[in-house]
């Protein structure tokens, strides 16, 4: 071959390249594609989600896009199908209908995309058992979450009094795990009177008519447990336009919420970061497409979440303002194939016991856990990876 100056350095280029061990192209790449899909971006939680989701996104050189199914089964398959006409490998977001789990993960998987599920996921149905179609399922502890949520209401309360508790979306596994946390506190107060418990949909206009209906119909209440902070919203506005005055608690963190703590108008939430859960999630999406493969264990896994009261909101609201706007996380250290060997989840993160997660739920007949997650659990995978978990968090939440 007759080398010409131009041939010759382009030889010597790609020769240099290789000597040097350089990981990247020698051409540009199309940048990966993942999109989020989440019930309605109207709801405060979201706006904050898409915050975290953008700047993980910036930080990746990930193509990132946002859309919504407006609770509708159809639409969120709909909206995978035309998204992987495009080009998407990755997905995250929520399922109200659990069922569509199934429905989504297999898409995914038959086009050589993923899907990590956040919050919702379908009962007995491993990721394992999806292949990689489903990555991983992400969500929170919730019963435990609930359950600390609604002793802090009920001791607000003295202990006693008629409670009204406006749930989620019905069969949400979310809605599920609070209202289990709920409960379980429920029975340890019985002075504690349950007097309403109406579905807010996980929006403010519902959650506000369910408030309005309860005020009318119960001359007597001594506090509401929302089953998220949206919700809460609506509550708040319902009682304060009454000029009724009781504590009120919610899920989430969401800004206005903490902005009403702050204000002695909103008593506690359960911050889980919405912004910290949508980049971890985009995070793990990428990595799953540049080729990471969680172990059994990591197939499920928890999110911390944080207590918020007037006395750490403040610390909490300062922390996600962040420098100029940019959340104070590095969304690159906690990938797993950028950072192998250092990554930083920097957050909690544990493996879910589903066995234990799915034990209020009928197991369907003859349905056992994957073979390979029941040898991983055996094999103590569970203490194991939560202990490499807690090894790599090393960016601690100063709150």
């Amino acid at each position: 071959m007759k080398l010409n100056r131009r041939t010759f350095l382009g030889t010597a280029t790609a020769a240099t390249a290789m000597t040097a061990g350089l990981t990247r192209p020698l051409f540009a790449q199309e940048p990966v594609k993942i999109t989020s899909v989440v019930t309605r971006l109207a709801n405060d939680y979201f706006t904050d989600w898409n915050v975290g989701a953008t700047q993980a996104a910036e930080a990746l050189g990930v193509d990132y896009n946002i859309l919504e199914y407006e609770g509708s089964a159809a639409k969120h398959i709909e909206i995978v199908e035309s998204q992987i006409e495009n080009g998407v490998k990755g997905f995250f977001g929520d399922s109200n209908d659990t069922a569509n789990v199934r429905n989504i993960t297999n898409l995914a998987g038959s086009r050589d995309a993923t899907n990590i599920a956040v919050w919702d996921t379908l009962p007995w149905m491993h990721p394992i058992d999806q292949g990689m179609g489903y990555g991983t399922y992400f969500t929170a502890d919730d019963v435990v979450n609930a359950y600390t949520l609604a002793k802090v209401l009920f001791e607000e309360m003295g202990g006693a009094g008629n409670l009204v508790h406006i749930t989620g979306f019905p069969g949400a596994s979310p809605d599920i795990a609070r209202t289990r946390g709920l409960d379980k506190a429920l029975a340890e107060y019985p002075d504690i009177k349950l007097i309403v418990r109406q579905p807010g949909n996980w929006n403010p206009i519902d959650g506000r008519q369910v408030m309005e209906d309860a005020i009318v119909a119960h001359g007597e209440i001594g506090g509401v447990y929302a089953q998220n902070d949206s919700i809460g919203l609506g509550v708040v506005q319902a009682l304060e336009e009454s000029g009724i005055s009781v504590p009120v608690v919610g899920h989430d963190g969401n800004a206005a919420n903490l902005d009403m703590i702050g204000e002695g108008r909103y008593l506690a939430t359960i911050s889980y970061m919405p912004q910290y859960q949508a980049g971890y999630a985009l995070v793990r999406a990428y990595d799953v497409i540049q080729g990471f493969k969680p172990s059994p264990v990591e197939r499920m896994m928890y999110t911390g979440g944080t207590l918020v009261t007037k006395d750490n909101v403040e610390a909490l609201k300062t922390f996600l303002a962040g420098d100029n706007g940019k959340l104070p996380f590095d969304w690159r250290k906690m990938s797993r194939t950028l950072h192998p060997d250092d990554w930083d989840p920097q957050n909690v993160v544990w493996p879910i016991d589903a066995a234990d997660m799915w034990a209020p739920y009928d197991k369907p007949e003859g349905y056992s856990l994957p073979d390979a997650y029941l040898s991983a659990v055996d094999a103590g995978e569970h203490d194991k990876v939560a202990a490499l978990y807690a090894e790599h968090y090393k960016q601690k939440l100063p709150f």
